[in-house]
């Protein structure tokens, strides 16, 4: 009885909701917070080191963070839905995609702060330290590997959802495909990218919902 009832919500499309909304909320607030006087043509020690000082740096970092985790958390979800072989891929690539890049992220986030911190305090020397932390070999592979993952993950959901939601999980799943590339866009670019997948999420919430309004209008009466 418990396992029926287990499978039963497993298989309601509107659990699908959160973990959408969550990835597109998350990732359009990292895009658009993400102090970017790093990445501008010509930057100057000091831009860099006021983006890396920033408040909102870190809070940009984690949004993002947010945002992957809750992409993990929608194919997992996904999983028990739809197509089994391309709902299990997603599941794994999502899952395994977004615990190696993680460390690279909170590198980026947490190192590079306090890097800023201190050279915004009177030691820009200190700057020096930026294309370490960012190019150390392991931490790159793990990065590039899982947003690659990421990638495979979100072709996978969104072909495993189509007998659920049709195609609207497709607009989301190419996005996250292009996660990769997105980082080396310029930062208008990169806004638009998060812009884009907010939209794309609040699709797939949409069709989700809905679809879980017909499948209980489908169900019998007790």
């Amino acid at each position: 009885m418990h396992d029926h009832l287990v499978s039963h919500r497993d298989l309601d499309p509107r659990r699908l909701v959160a973990p959408a909304i969550g990835a597109g909320v998350f990732m359009a607030a990292y895009l658009l917070t993400r102090p970017y006087g790093d990445k501008t043509v010509g930057a100057t020690p000091a831009e860099t080191a006021a983006a890396f000082a920033s408040p909102w740096w870190v809070a940009a970092h984690v949004f993002g963070m947010l945002a992957l985790a809750s992409f993990a958390r929608l194919a997992l979800r996904a999983s028990p839905m739809g197509r089994r072989t391309a709902a299990a891929v997603g599941r794994t690539t999502g899952l395994v995609g977004v615990v190696i890049v993680l460390p690279y992220f909170g590198a980026e986030t947490f190192a590079l702060h306090a890097v800023g911190q201190r050279a915004v305090a009177g030691d820009p020397g200190v700057l020096e330290l930026v294309t370490p932390i960012r190019e150390q070999p392991v931490a790159m592979a793990m990065f590039g590997l899982g947003l690659v993952l990421l990638g495979v993950s979100g072709i996978a959901v969104a072909r495993a959802l189509i007998p659920v939601l049709g195609r609207a999980a497709w607009p989301l799943g190419v996005l996250m495909a292009l996660l990769l590339p997105q980082f080396f866009l310029p930062p208008t670019a990169r806004m638009l990218f998060g812009l884009a997948v907010l939209a794309a999420a609040m699709v797939v919430a949409r069709a989700a919902w809905s679809a879980s309004g017909a499948r209980r209008d489908h169900q019998p009466a007790a």
